[in-house]
């Protein structure tokens, strides 16, 4: 089965060192074998934790952060972005050992492409034009929204499973692209799913709000951080139920769903950020914590 088929985690390579295991001193090699992620999709990156204090890893500017487990391995999980270049990237691997020696390697991942939805039309031209103030607007709310996916804790806040905020069937999927009087728009970051005027938002996961306001496109919207690099988002809401700042516990309810910001009718915007790559949530509830259907590579 394939990893665009698979609900379950891809265990990344088990990380070895001249035939040793990552905590013995021995000269660092690159592991031989690559793994596949599709645009929008998330891994689980899995090397044996015998030896060491501390692991680190880097893909790009991108930091990823590496946990105990608590089953002799350090574990993390990366994000390919929806609109990531296809191709071949790396994950640079730091591990510290029990005698403060450093060891590195790195992991490769093979980004492949996913088709999603397009849909092309035409509007006529007074409704498909911004202000300059709109314009100016829409540049301060990215601003915020930047200076938020910035104040991520360094820990996981999150623990197993992910839910789905509202029990609901989607309207619009993941990645799903516009072309508007020709001009292709920017992809759809998550998902909307129906929901009807006032029902329940709750929060997917553990977490803290570190955004909460009304911005032009996505309304009244509110932004979890659950530590190390993940977050999710829930746009267009009517009426919020927390307050910034605030620490909010898996399935507490965060705020009833609206149609605020620009929309043409009731819905939930749910979206997901990993260490800053934009994926499908539903990768969130599909694979994290779902163990069951893990599988593991293993170095020739």
């Amino acid at each position: 089965m394939t990893i665009a088929r698979a609900i379950g985690i891809a265990l990344a390579l088990l990380l070895l060192f001249g035939g040793h295991s990552f905590g013995r001193p021995a000269a660092a090699v690159t592991a031989t074998k690559t793994t596949e992620i599709f645009q929008g999709d998330i891994v689980e990156l899995k090397i044996p934790g015998a030896g060491l204090t501390a692991v680190e890893g880097r893909m790009g500017k991108a930091t990823i952060p590496f946990f105990s487990s608590g089953s002799g391995y350090y574990t993390a999980f990366v994000g390919a972005d929806l609109e990531a270049k296809p191709g071949l990237v790396t994950v640079i691997v730091k591990g510290t050992t029990t005698t403060g020696i450093q060891r590195d390697s790195q992991i490769w991942l093979m980004i492949k492409p996913k088709s999603f939805k397009k849909e092309s039309f035409s509007v006529a031209a007074e409704f498909d034009q911004l202000s300059p103030e709109v314009l100016e607007r829409i540049r301060k709310d990215q601003e915020q929204f930047s200076r938020a996916f910035m104040t991520s804790a360094p820990e996981r806040l999150w623990e197993g499973r992910f839910l789905l905020p509202i029990a609901s069937e989607v309207s619009s999927p993941f990645g799903y692209r516009r072309v508007i009087n020709g001009t292709s728009r920017a992809p759809h970051t998550g998902v909307d799913l129906r929901a009807a005027l006032g029902s329940e938002v709750v929060a997917a996961n553990h977490g803290r709000v570190v955004l909460l306001g009304d911005f032009f496109f996505s309304g009244h919207s509110l932004v979890l951080d659950h530590g190390a690099g993940l977050y999710t988002m829930y746009f267009h809401l009517a009426e919020f139920k927390v307050e910034m700042g605030v620490a909010v516990r898996k399935g507490d309810v965060i705020g009833l769903s609206g149609m605020t910001g620009r929309v043409t009718g009731p819905h939930l915007h749910w979206g997901a950020r990993v260490n800053g790559a934009r994926v499908d949530p539903f990768e969130l509830v599909n694979k994290l914590g779902n163990s069951e259907t893990s599988s593991e590579f293993t170095p020739p």
